[in-house]
């Protein structure tokens, strides 16, 4: 049996690891590194695709409210009848200005406005401070409900007081309904 006592080591002294403990060790450490580099992207790209699916449903409702003259604003404690024009003055706003900020929760006080669309979604708008070097020192914090979709962003390319023009006792009837 030769080699027998090669195996055998002398008191306190310890085998040498394996390379396949070291490269297991660097597999998993790049595959966490790996994983952290692509959540954030991972969280953009959803945030991207949620945000075409905001604007497509919401473009349907603001179609469908500008036609049955239906979109209802609750501002100031003011029920509002919101006219075509200015419903479109608000998609165009959404639209237009991109998908912004990815948003945290909502704000606990009421929203500035609540917007109807009919009986088939609902808009909050807050006004909200914005954190950073942007320029901007408020934006708006948007959740809109529908049967299709839930999305929330803060528009961060804007402020409250362009989209409070399409929404003010001035350019808009009183809701009688």
């Amino acid at each position: 049996m030769p080699g027998m006592y090669d195996q055998v080591l002398p008191k306190k002294q310890h085998r040498t690891r394996s390379g396949k403990a070291k490269l297991g060790l660097i597999v998993a450490l790049a595959g966490v590194v790996l994983a952290l580099c692509l959540i954030p992207v991972v969280r953009t790209l959803a945030h991207q695709y949620q945000y075409k699916q905001f604007v497509s449903a919401l473009s349907e409702q603001t179609s469908r409210a500008y036609y049955k003259q239906n979109l209802r604003a609750e501002v100031d404690g003011m029920s509002l009848c919101i006219t075509g024009d200015n419903a479109y003055l608000i998609y165009n706003a959404m639209s237009a200005l991109g998908p912004g900020q990815i948003a945290g929760a909502p704000p606990q006080e009421e929203p500035d406005a609540r917007l109807y669309y009919g009986v088939f979604a609902t808009m909050e708008l807050w006004d909200v401070p914005l954190s950073g070097d942007g320029g901007r020192s408020h934006g708006v914090y948007v959740k809109f409900h529908s049967n299709a979709v839930d999305f929330s962003y803060i528009l961060n390319r804007t402020d409250m007081d362009y989209l409070m023009s399409a929404l003010s006792p001035e350019t808009n009837p009183a809701w009688d309904n």
